[in-house]
């Protein structure tokens, strides 16, 4: 940017005037009238033709279009973020930019100020838009806008030859783009919000306690949305969706948006809302708000102050298992059946255990049990990804030993333990040392089963 002269952008702008001319409907005519003046030798036809075009080149002038541009046209329209238009074609309200606002150092939502460049728009009178497309004009890789905006020293230069006037088109075109009203207005068909400057505003003793909200259409941010939903028709999206349905092939991402709704603004003379309501044809798109939809695990989860898996959370999850225990438990004694029905009891209930410990080992990321309460030989059980961390040497040594493994018996076993004498509180001394390990060989044969198949669970 420091390298541009004001050299550069007066040919910007000359380039820019000289196309305004070449297409203007009057000027394509005239022209039109002189060459078949000229094929035809109608001399009176040729020069009332060439007076009209010299008129018309004329109102293209440097000095004469700046002139009318900065000093009379410029009041007929604003340039901002946020359009009065967009909520009411026929508001005759004020505009706000708060692209030239300095943006909050902390931002905790997302607005029209989270975006890095947004592009601004314009609204007023149509005779005066060609002002912002020459504000829109690029100096190598900068608009003439973004140089107003930064103050680049060589556009005062450039507006003009006399040095007051230039200081005056750049006073004028600054308070256009800056919003710099002397009387700021709103419209009687803006929306209105009183909002109550404390907490019981009908109790305050204070005349008018309130702030009165005018919202605003974000005219730039949705140009933001819009642009970013176009690119689905990108060739590259293009391709890249063509890619899926293609097999041995390297399939590249691509965008997508469902549940789209379109609000169309601005009825059949878009323009008449803004510049960049009219490049988009008037659409507006809205994405859907709808509540996430979340799908819960079937898995029950596990919380950073719990210190053990072995939980009511965890029976509830094997309920199927602990039903078979139970009603082996309440039926008449057969020793037979009984061996038969406590086995397939610890069957189901030992697969739904070691299900839930390999979906938490391969979902869970390495070191996560650092965080959590769960006592040591359950987080070595159930993290071992964090013996490859750094700084995890102890942990390391006390996961190759094995010695937890013995202590996940006792924990499985206490747990079993507890449910039945819960469940059966009238006999639960019944439930004693043997059945205690009972409950320990079960969990080791399910440990040594588990190992053999090489399931890598322990």
């Amino acid at each position: 940017m420091d390298n541009i002269s004001w050299q550069d952008i007066r040919k910007v702008i000359l380039d820019f005037l000289q196309q305004r001319l070449a297409n203007n409907s009057n000027y394509k005519s005239e022209t039109a009238k002189l060459e078949k003046a000229k094929e035809l030798g109608d001399q009176v036809a040729v020069n009332e033709a060439q007076q009209k075009l010299a008129e018309l080149a004329k109102r293209f002038d440097f000095e004469t279009w700046m002139e009318d541009a900065a000093t009379r046209r410029i009041s007929w329209i604003t340039i901002g973020t946020h359009l009065s238009k967009g909520i009411h074609s026929s508001s005759s309200g004020d505009n706000v930019n708060i692209a030239t606002q300095s943006k909050l150092s902390h931002q905790t939502v997302i607005s029209s100020a989270t975006p890095s460049l947004l592009e601004l728009d314009s609204s007023g009178n149509a005779a005066s838009l060609d002002i912002f497309s020459l504000f829109n004009q690029y100096v190598g890789e900068n608009k003439i806008l973004q140089l107003i905006i930064e103050n680049h020293p060589a556009v005062l230069p450039a507006l003009s030859d006399d040095k007051q006037k230039a200081s005056l088109y750049l006073t004028n075109f600054k308070k256009a783009i800056f919003n710099d009203f002397d009387n700021p207005k709103a419209s009687e068909l803006n929306k209105q919000l009183y909002w109550p400057n404390d907490e019981e505003p009908y109790l305050s003793k204070q005349d008018n306690n309130y702030r009165l909200l005018i919202p605003l259409h974000p005219s730039s941010l949705c140009n933001y949305l819009y642009e970013k939903v176009q690119t689905r028709f990108s060739e590259e999206n293009k391709y890249a969706r063509e890619l899926r349905k293609k097999k041995d092939v390297e399939h590249q991402p691509y965008f997508s948006f469902h549940d789209l709704a379109v609000v169309k603004l601005g009825g059949s003379n878009p323009q008449g809302v803004s510049q960049l309501t009219s490049s988009q044809g008037g659409r507006n798109f809205l994405l859907p708000s709808m509540p996430p939809i979340f799908q819960k695990s079937q898995f029950p989860s596990i919380s950073k102050q719990q210190e053990t898996i072995f939980n009511n959370a965890l029976q509830y999850f094997c309920r199927f298992g602990f039903k078979l225990l139970f009603d082996m438990v309440e039926a008449p004694k057969n020793i037979v059946e009984e061996r038969d029905d406590r086995k397939d009891a610890f069957a189901v209930i030992l697969s739904l255990l070691l299900k839930f410990a390999r979906y938490i080992q391969t979902t869970q990321p390495a070191g996560w049990s650092r965080d959590y309460s769960l006592n040591f030989d359950e987080k070595l059980w159930l993290d071992p990804q964090r013996v490859q961390l750094e700084n995890e040497e102890d942990f390391k040594k006390q996961y190759e030993q094995g010695d937890w493994q013995q202590s996940l018996e006792k924990l499985f076993a206490t747990w079993v333990q507890n449910a039945l004498k819960e469940k059966f509180k009238n006999f639960k001394q019944q439930f004693a040392d043997p059945e205690f390990s009972e409950w320990r060989r079960e969990f080791n044969a399910a440990v040594k089963a588990s190992q053999r198949k090489r399931e890598g669970i322990f």
